[in-house]
């Protein structure tokens, strides 16, 4: 019986990664993520009434790096976004203008009078060339940036760089 017990145990503590939530809080930024299938579930927020980014794979500042730049359009209320690649150190594209497609999906946003926060997936492997292939286990590159508004194109206002591990 004791042996079934630890067993049970063991199994209980090696699977829980698996199925764990993750949170990162910095800067006045708060991002949380898990897997889900074959699905990054990802909530960003941040204290603006802007634009927010997410950005993961980069290999020089913004470089090769799939960003994601979300938003709740002040008019309507609702969260919008794009998928965009980093074409160079300080520049980025749609992915859709490169070729690409839009693999992002928002599933919800609000914005308060000082925070915007969204929630979205993206696929592990969506195949497009202009997103990076996430593996469970790895580690790669963070990127998170705010904007004083919802012209995506505007300069950010704060960035925080770090890591993030896929469970």
């Amino acid at each position: 019986m004791k042996k079934i017990v630890i067993f049970t145990l063991l199994m209980i503590f090696l699977t829980l990664p698996l199925w764990a939530n993750d949170r990162l809080e910095e800067d006045g930024f708060i991002l949380d993520w898990k897997t889900e299938g074959n699905r990054l579930l990802i909530t960003l927020s941040a204290e603006t009434t802007g634009w927010i980014a997410f950005g993961i794979g980069a290999t020089s500042v913004m470089k090769d790096a799939n960003i994601i730049l979300l938003w709740v359009d002040d008019n309507m209320g609702i969260a919008m976004g794009e998928d965009h690649f980093g074409t160079g150190r300080f520049a980025h594209k749609a992915d859709m203008e490169l070729g690409g497609s839009q693999d992002m999906q928002i599933l919800s946003g609000r914005q308060t009078a000082d925070t915007t926060r969204v929630s979205f997936s993206i696929p592990l492997d969506s195949g497009d060339e202009y997103d990076v292939p996430l593996i469970r286990g790895e580690t790669y590159p963070l990127l998170l940036a705010s904007g004083r508004n919802d012209n995506i194109k505007s300069k950010h206002n704060k960035t925080w760089a770090g890591e993030i591990l896929i469970r």
